[in-house]
């Protein structure tokens, strides 16, 4: 009887260490809980409209700038420039609400559209700035067709916001020569005489 009480005993511990090993392994295999549902919350009839007048006002922005290029290539095509910064010359014009035509047709007549021009009278880049009295950037980066394009776009608008377009294409000469000589070559550039 002893032996069976024995073998009953080894018997009880094997099965109860079993099934302590089982239910460890199990806890380490366990399959990990499924993530929460995401929760899709549907946009508002107000955040849908915004969204469609966003994306409207994008593309018609988009065409603006598209339609600013354009004019501003084929100004530098008639005056035999290359065309390379009609699309600086088209946003830049946009920005700043000026004629990409009037822009372009001051780059050729300022610089010949050579962002490397330098001038004996300090000017220099596509719209022939002179560092001496525009201090905002150094000589070296006017010579950066994007600093020298919005600098140069931004005087002329000034420019002739204050004093009209003839006159204010005058300013942005210098008022060197008296006459509207300067004035009458940009806008023959442009296409745009009267």
């Amino acid at each position: 009887m002893k032996d069976k009480l024995l073998v009953f005993l080894n018997l009880t511990t094997i099965v109860c260490c079993s099934f302590v090993a089982i239910v460890r392994l199990e806890s380490r295999l366990s399959v990990p809980k499924a993530p929460s549902p995401v929760q899709v919350i549907a946009p508002t009839e107000a955040q849908i409209k915004e969204q469609v007048k966003h994306e409207k006002e994008e593309t018609r922005r988009a065409k603006a700038i598209a339609r600013a290029t354009a004019a501003a290539r084929a100004v530098y095509r008639q005056n035999g420039c290359d065309p390379v910064y009609s699309d600086l010359t088209g946003r830049t014009a946009y920005e700043l609400g000026l004629s990409s035509r009037l822009l372009a047709a001051v780059v050729f007549t300022e610089s010949s559209c050579r962002a490397s021009a330098v001038s004996g009278r300090d000017s220099i880049g596509l719209l022939q700035i002179n560092y001496r009295v525009w201090k905002q950037h150094t000589k070296q980066e006017y010579l950066n067709p994007d600093i020298n394009m919005k600098m140069g776009a931004w005087i002329l608008y000034k420019y002739i916001q204050r004093h009209g377009l003839e006159k204010g294409l005058h300013a942005y000469n210098g008022f060197g020569n008296p006459t509207n000589e300067y004035a009458a070559k940009v806008l023959l550039a442009a296409g745009m005489t009267k």
